[in-house]
């Protein structure tokens, strides 16, 4: 046992609602991140009613942490305790309980405490933890009054979209994952930032269209089960919405696989005349909600349907079509050698895109293309070198309309007056090259750097 010093906190609301449903809703841990802010996803690992052990995810001070606890739950008492088995920095240990009195056989006063210790005593750690555990805690307990006082059942729902895959689970599954390509692969969604600095622990933030020409800018936490599922839970949503948690299952078999979007929402009451108008109703706002978070899933669906399909077995394309990929490169890779910045953005569609996983926005056209090339050689114009791009490993695939897919190493040499020659990076270039007369045009390039 460590010898940090303890702290502890203690908070407390009153709730219009009986001491049962307010129970109720503290000792169903799975269906915390319907009602509780900060609550991401809850595993459930392994439990008896009265003792379980739970791994939670949730959000505190803006990162997202995780740790294992340990619950022991007195529906009699009306008491739910719990102590961390395994804790993330800067938490050093945490416990607590729920204590549930009722005033009445309509009212219910929750007190919800909390112990805990900082890892070296260290006291911006204390501060820190003491500062989560106030938000959040304040957080769930109006969240846990207004659940358990908008009592309605049908202010909560879920659904499922689900799509047959001609292809591997592994393949469908990177299609999800790998959310920073969504803006070349998803025609309903213009703008994505992703980052990851934990693996498999994502923080996606998307701009997506609507049908009638609107975008809307969500922002979710997703956990990342690798080849089986991938949880999130938004905590930016639409107005309708007061929670919205979503999961991605793929389940593989001898013929392929099956992948099921399930979505489960929480309406915000107050905001369906709002939206909806004066005649809006639950009813409405359901089937609004289930008409647009449906349309974008089955969206993604066939879309990560027809990459998971593509990477199966593809058929070879004729040797002249693949020698004449390979004379395309030579020629634009001589190009950018050269500095010929405009002649080098003409290789690529007049709506042609260049992106790259640097965390950059996507370069769009022409102009933005040649315009990125001259500022990067007006930044080394003080550093003299000669740069030589060299692309091999070269695989090109068929691809609808005429198009084909390329994907290849890509080395940039770098060589000062006077040498010697150093790698100048690494990575992996993919392509959709597009016929045009008798050579080609990019309309869609993706480099992705070694080491990023």
């Amino acid at each position: 046992m460590s010898d940090e010093t303890g702290h502890e906190t203690v908070h407390e609301i009153e709730v219009a609602a009986p001491a049962g449903v307010v129970y109720d809703l503290v000792a169903d841990a799975a269906r915390w991140p319907v009602h509780f802010p900060p609550s991401v996803h809850v595993e459930r690992l392994e439990g008896d009613g009265r003792e379980e052990r739970l791994r939670i995810w949730a959000t505190a001070n803006g990162e997202v942490k995780n740790w294992t606890s340990r619950r022991e739950l007195d529906r009699a008492a009306l008491q739910v305790t719990f102590h961390q088995e395994r804790s993330q920095a800067p938490v050093r240990s945490m416990s607590g309980a729920w204590h549930l009195e009722p005033l009445t056989a309509e009212r219910t006063r929750v007190r919800f405490t909390h112990t805990f210790t900082a890892v070296d005593d260290d006291p911006g750690h204390v501060e820190w933890i003491r500062r989560a555990v106030d938000t959040n805690t304040r957080a769930e307990l109006e969240a846990l009054r207004s659940s358990a006082e908008d009592a309605d059942p049908r202010l909560t729902f879920t659904f499922d979209d689900t799509e047959r895959v001609e292809g591997s689970a592994k393949d469908a599954y990177e299609f999800i994952r790998a959310a920073d390509r969504w803006t070349e692969r998803l025609p309903h969604v213009s703008r994505v930032v992703l980052t990851e600095d934990t693996p498999g622990e994502q923080i996606l933030e998307m701009d997506t269209l609507t049908a009638d020409g609107d975008t809307h800018t969500t922002r979710s936490v997703r956990i990342c089960f690798p080849g089986d599922r991938i949880v999130y839970k938004q905590i930016r949503t639409p107005a309708l919405m007061a929670a919205h948690t979503g999961e991605w299952i793929f389940e593989e078999d001898a013929d392929g696989c099956t992948v099921t979007s399930r979505h489960t929402v929480r309406i915000a009451p107050d905001a369906i005349t709002g939206v909806l108008g004066p005649d809006g109703d639950v009813d409405g706002a359901r089937a609004l909600i289930r008409e647009a978070l449906g349309r974008n899933s089955r969206a993604t669906l066939r879309h990560a349907a027809d990459h998971a399909r593509s990477l199966g077995a593809p058929e070879p394309v004729p040797a002249e079509v693949y020698v004449s990929v390979q004379r395309f490169y030579a020629e634009q890779m001589r190009l950018l050698d050269e500095q010929r910045a405009e002649p080098w953005a003409e290789t690529f569609t007049e709506d042609g895109v260049f992106a790259q996983n640097t965390g950059a926005e996507p370069l769009r056209g022409r102009a933005a293309i040649a315009g990125a090339v001259l500022r990067n050689l007006e930044r080394l114009a003080d550093t003299p070198q000669q740069r030589r791009h060299v692309f091999s490993m070269l695989t090109v695939e068929p691809g609808s309309g005429g198009t084909v897919r390329t994907r290849c190493y890509a080395q940039v040499l770098a060589t000062p007056p006077g040498g010697p020659a150093t790698l100048h990076l690494s990575a992996v270039c993919e392509d959709v090259l597009v016929p045009h007369g008798d050579r080609w045009l990019v309309r869609h390039r993706r480099v992705e750097h070694d080491g990023v």
